[in-house]
């Protein structure tokens, strides 16, 4: 249940406008499964603060923020605010589930379906948002598992990164910045028991299991997964999927099961 305040225009279509609220508003933005956008807030204070600024953001007459800040609506768990000089005029801010941010990552302008190298592997029986790799099975093998194995077959015995090449800003033994290069050979966790090292094959969510709301986002579907370090997974957990990351996923041939 998330805090939605009202926008101006039509920036499910108007992908100008969107970009604007995104500006503006940031990560309580986005574009839902079901191809809507709207903003939606956990906390109904700040809801209520950046909702007296859409007009602006938009490029209309702004609204009055001379009154008082906003109230509940008597019993809701809705809010709101006055914004002219007719008490008529006010926003509302509506209490409301949230529904589940869209999966497709855009790609030169074009939302785009992750489909990675492991989607030709028979899917666990649950598939759902964030879900973890190592919580189902594939033929009776541990998800995280049966996908190690496949990218070791591939590669004659040895674990390869499915994002080989991959740079990103990173830290030097000193702790001075520096560019990170995804290595193409990874250490094999069967050999290799500290699992927090760099160099570890780890099996990551391309879209993330947590969306930037900390609501679960990506799946565990096969088509989701990709090969990497430790390292890399990491730096990525943090960020939301690029496109250069989807378009590098997507050169990855498909494994043979």
């Amino acid at each position: 249940m998330r805090y939605r305040i009202p926008l101006m225009g039509n920036p499910s279509t108007d992908v100008a406008l969107r970009s604007k609220y995104i500006a503006a508003f940031g990560s309580a933005c986005y574009v839902s499964e079901a191809n809507t956008f709207d903003c939606f807030y956990r906390d109904p204070l700040k809801a209520c603060a950046d909702a007296v600024l859409v007009a602006e953001v938009f490029g209309a007459a702004p609204y009055d923020k001379n009154y008082p800040a906003c109230e509940r609506i008597k019993g809701t768990e809705d809010y709101s605010r006055q914004v002219g000089s007719d008490p008529a005029n006010k926003i509302i801010i509506n209490h409301q589930a949230a529904p589940l941010e869209s999966s497709f990552i855009e790609v030169n302008g074009v939302p785009t379906e992750v489909n990675g190298p492991y989607r030709n592997l028979v899917e666990p029986s649950n598939v759902g948002p964030g879900k973890d790799f190592h919580c189902e099975e594939i033929d009776n093998i541990e998800q995280r598992v049966r996908i190690l194995q496949v990218n070791r077959k591939a590669h004659g015995g040895k674990i390869h990164s499915d994002l080989a090449g991959f740079t990103y800003p990173c830290v030097d033994e000193n702790c001075k910045p520096t560019t990170c290069t995804e290595p193409d050979i990874l250490k094999d966790p069967e050999n290799t028991p500290h699992q927090y090292d760099p160099e570890r094959a780890e099996v990551h969510h391309v879209v993330r299991r947590k969306d930037k709301r900390l609501c679960p986002w990506g799946t565990n579907s096969n088509k989701n997964a990709a090969v990497i370090s430790g390292k890399l997974n990491r730096h990525l957990t943090n960020n939301y999927p690029s496109a250069d990351e989807v378009k590098r996923i997507h050169q990855v041939p498909a494994y043979t099961p």
